[in-house]
């Protein structure tokens, strides 16, 4: 009787299993579907405001071009509200599907016999925390959404008048051209922050999976420190689940940061590989370095950067670990089950 019953939880399992690759394939289409209409949608936009500022300078100037620009115009708010509808549509079904994918994983967790009352990884408790996670990532996707639709159109459009302006100033007024220079100047600086930040929020790469999606913030971070980072994740498995890549994207971010902060000019080195059925990302600087327990006992607690990494790899069911000494450099590692 015990090995009927063994025998038919085994089949529901790999009937699970099966199902979980064909969602996974499912939900790949569906975020590629996504990703490129929310490009599509942005690249729309962008057209827009520019037509926008010709028409607005046909309009004083009397331009003949005119009727041209506003047809022009119409037919992009035509093309957008129905790329933005692609693109609704789309992010609404990738969400059901993954909380789809969620559940069902749960589900062939349970059937592998995985689950122990109390365990960190216990596939119920993981499923909350990965809803904690998601709910974190669309509010950042909602605030990157209203910054790139309010003060950065507004900086765009005000940095687009102003090189007009100054293509159109005359000799009867000598200091307006270094007037608006150093406007277009701090409007230039101000676009560079916003658009900094909504990357910040929520990284179009993100989609694309952990290894895309660190890959342009690293070639971003280098950009503006004198950090040197090497990635490493080309065994990267595919079964990651969403709100893990998630989690990890932050504290790399975190550890970066850091880094820059306290380590600047360092060799910094981050990679990961399996063992033990374990997914292990580490994250290896040889800057000065520090006394954790003296950093303890100074101030009573962990930094808020190490609290907030701790806190974050725990919500996946994952372990930290972080071993530093002066003179010897920085090593975090993250250790999560597969």
């Amino acid at each position: 009787m015990a090995d009927t019953v063994t025998q038919i939880l085994g089949t529901a399992s790999n009937m699970m299993s099966d199902l979980l690759i064909h969602l996974r394939a499912e939900a790949t289409q569906l975020r590629d579907r996504h990703t490129k209409a929310a490009a599509q949608s942005r690249q729309l936009r962008r057209s827009i405001d520019e037509l926008a500022v010709q028409r607005s300078f046909a309009e004083q100037l009397g331009s003949p071009t005119l009727g041209r620009i506003r047809q022009q115009e119409t037919d992009l708010r035509t093309q957008v509200i129905a790329v933005d509808a692609e693109a609704n549509h789309t992010a609404e079904a990738l969400k059901r599907l993954e909380q789809l994918i969620r559940q069902t994983e749960m589900s062939s967790t349970s059937l592998a016999g995985s689950t122990v009352q109390g365990n960190a990884s216990d596939p119920w408790a993981l499923a909350l925390r990965g809803q904690i996670i998601h709910g974190r990532e669309e509010e950042r996707v909602r605030l990157a959404r209203e910054v790139h639709d309010g003060p950065a159109q507004v900086l765009a459009n005000v940095l687009m008048g102003l090189e007009h302006a100054i293509n159109l100033h005359t000799s009867q007024h000598p200091t307006l051209p270094e007037f608006l220079d150093e406007l277009r100047t701090a409007a230039r600086q101000g676009l560079h922050e916003v658009r900094g930040f909504i990357a910040d929020l929520r990284p179009a790469a993100l989609d694309q999976g952990l290894p895309n999606a660190l890959a342009e913030y690293v070639r971003s971070y280098q950009r503006t420190t004198t950090v040197n980072v090497t990635l490493d994740l080309h065994a990267w498995p595919p079964s990651v689940p969403d709100e893990t890549e998630i989690v990890l994207y932050r504290i790399v971010q975190e550890a970066l940061q850091n880094i820059n902060k306290h380590a600047r000019n360092a060799t910094v080195l981050i990679r990961s590989f399996q063992r033990d059925g374990e997914l292990v990302m580490v994250i290896r600087d040889d800057g000065p370095g520090f006394d954790p327990r003296e950093v303890l006992r100074r101030s009573g607690k962990e930094s808020w950067g190490l609290t907030s990494m701790r806190e974050r790899i725990a919500l996946v069911g994952g372990h930290f670990a972080i071993a530093s000494r002066p003179g010897a450099g920085t090593e975090v590692t993250l250790r999560i089950s597969l």
